[in-house]
């Protein structure tokens, strides 16, 4: 069974350049639109939303209620500041059970490739999203891919290999590759050996410089 996610939320009327002093007093500027209900501005507790942002995914639903109605949401876009990364604004989508939503989902690998291995080869990612269509509930976070069948050079995984809920409808062109083993090129061969003579020489040159100041010191 999912985890409910609950976040009390109360209308704003304060907008614009005022909305510094919600931020002090603990206060977080957000918006709820979508479905049935007009764009609205409100505040959420800022220590709640960041324990719930670091919980959640994209496409978890979370229950925002405001002036005692709940609203099932999606957030759909965080604002934080460059540096410290503090939240500045959320934006909540209000979603229903029943309609169809297109989204957007990350791909992440699970398992080892044998080829990494066994023939000193790499992973070329073709696609790090996948579109999806599915009703709310049934929207994942992310959707996993096996590579551990990846023996051999040339071994793929397109759109058409990855399994999903029958309640989710993969959007992407079926014969689209998700990842595939790719032989190390000579380019890179020759970088990686760059890289090593650098590395070589930066501590030959350390060790030059070493040997200068003892030299110096006696």
């Amino acid at each position: 069974m999912k985890k409910k996610f609950v976040l009390k939320a109360a209308r704003r009327e304060v907008i614009g350049k005022k909305v510094k002093a919600l931020r002090s007093e603990g206060k977080l500027p957000a918006i709820i639109y979508g479905g049935e209900i007009e764009p609205t501005p409100i505040t959420v507790d800022t220590k709640e939303t960041r324990q719930l942002l670091a919980e959640i995914g994209a496409n978890t639903l979370v229950t925002v209620g405001v002036d005692g109605e709940d609203h099932l949401s999606l957030v759909r876009e965080v604002q934080r500041t460059i540096i410290k990364r503090n939240l500045l604004h959320v934006d909540f989508q209000a979603v229903s059970l029943t309609e169809m939503i297109t989204t957007t989902v990350p791909v992440v690998t699970e398992g080892e490739a044998p080829a990494l291995s066994d023939f000193e080869a790499m992973l070329v990612t073709g696609l790090e999203n996948l579109d999806i269509e599915a009703q709310a509930q049934h929207l994942p976070d992310v959707i996993s891919v096996d590579i551990s069948g990846l023996e051999e050079i040339g071994d793929n995984i397109l759109v058409r290999d990855i399994k999903v809920s029958d309640k989710v409808e993969i959007l992407n062109d079926p014969d689209d590759i998700i990842i595939v083993v790719s032989a190390l090129t000579l380019m890179e061969l020759e970088v990686e050996e760059e890289e090593e003579v650098g590395l070589l020489e930066e501590l030959e040159d350390l060790g030059e410089k070493g040997e200068e100041e003892e030299v110096e010191g006696e």
